[in-house]
């Protein structure tokens, strides 16, 4: 009997251990799968997130890339307009403005503009002996084929001195304009088409404002563009002639001067500005010297006409005063009396009557 009891304690106790051992099992393997899970979703992320910084990182070096052009674009040149401005002095003046001409009307070019001076000026009645120098100014126009001909046959004519040529490009704005005009366009026959059905007048007159200003715009656009197209049809060069005696190079002088001759040299200019100074105040008022007495003599007879003005009303006024008093009716006076006769009048030594003393 003991011995069952003792055999059957003993397969309960390892039927116990069994299980146990069995739940840890289970326990054990459902932590492991969910470590597992946990670790390749950490793993799915992390290799994510590099995947993902990894196309980040190739997008910006793309993007880096795309703003390296392996090949060189090529400028659109179709709307260029060129320009030269150039300073020419000539000895024979004369005949330099007629090579001028001849070169104009060969290239078939125009004058915009052109002024001329013969030298003088407006001190010529101060210094006789002021030598007159012609200058001409003037604007051409020549045809764009024929810009670097004019320019190179122009320098030939006397010494260069001054030349400065530049390029504008307006292609890209010609071509904003070209879409901008057929945007405008396009609406505008839109609303051409809306106004042939509108029956409304009130509506109409509306449609017909919009299409005003967009006539207005259009204008403007097709005006721009004409103007565009002048310019790089004909190139603008701002010729100036001078007239000179000689060719004159100016030398480079390196300064060798000390500091005192520096200090004479700034005071002997000062001095010599101040007289100059004063010269030319002295012959503004030689200038101004008429006009300053004639302003004195108005100023003059203005003065006494002021004065005997009001003398003469003064003399007015009393003449006036004197009338209204001869004309006022006389005061009466009040009656007299005997100063004897008065009670309490003094006699001839200041001292009362003795009557009256009692």
């Amino acid at each position: 009997m003991k011995k069952t009891l003792l055999s059957l304690a003993m397969a309960g106790t390892i039927i116990l251990t069994s299980c146990g051992s069995g739940q840890k099992t289970a326990k054990n393997e459902m932590a492991f799968s969910d470590s597992a899970k946990s670790d390749s979703a950490i793993a799915y992320s992390d290799s994510e997130a590099y995947g993902g910084a990894q196309e980040a990182q190739e997008n910006i070096e793309s993007s880096q890339l795309s703003y390296k052009q392996s090949e060189v674009k090529a400028i659109d040149t179709q709307m260029l307009i060129y320009s030269c401005d150039m300073s020419i002095d000539v000895l024979e003046f004369d005949q330099a403005v007629d090579r001028i001409h001849q070169l104009i009307s060969k290239y078939k070019g125009f004058i915009e503009s052109e002024k001329y001076s013969d030298g003088g000026n407006t001190s010529k009645w101060q210094y006789s002996d002021v030598e007159k120098w012609k200058n001409l100014t003037t604007v051409i126009r020549i045809p764009s084929s024929q810009y670097d001909n004019f320019c190179g046959e122009a320098e030939a004519i006397g010494d260069m001195r001054r030349k400065n040529a530049s390029v504008q490009n307006l292609t890209t704005e010609y071509s904003d304009l070209k879409t901008t005009l057929s945007i405008y366009e396009a609406k505008e026959k839109r609303y051409l088409d809306i106004l042939s059905e509108l029956k409304s007048e009130q509506d109409a007159i509306q449609v017909e404002n919009e299409l005003t200003q967009i006539e207005i715009e259009i204008a403007k656009i097709k005006t721009r563009m004409n103007n565009i197209e002048n310019d790089v049809a004909y190139s603008y060069i701002y010729l100036t002639l001078n007239e000179v005696r000689e060719y004159k190079e100016q030398p480079v002088i390196e300064r060798t001067d000390t500091f005192g001759q520096r200090l004479k040299n700034t005071v002997s200019r000062t001095w010599d500005n101040f007289l100059y100074f004063l010269e030319n105040l002295l012959f503004v008022i030689i200038r101004l010297l008429p006009y300053l007495l004639l302003i004195a003599l108005i100023v003059f007879v203005i003065a006494k006409l002021v004065k005997f003005l009001a003398k003469l009303s003064e003399k007015r006024r009393q003449k006036k005063y004197q009338q209204r008093a001869q004309q006022a009716p006389a005061v009466p006076q009040p009656p007299q009396f005997p100063q004897e006769n008065m009670p309490g009048a003094l006699n001839d030594n200041n001292e009362l009557p003795k009557d009256n003393m009692q």
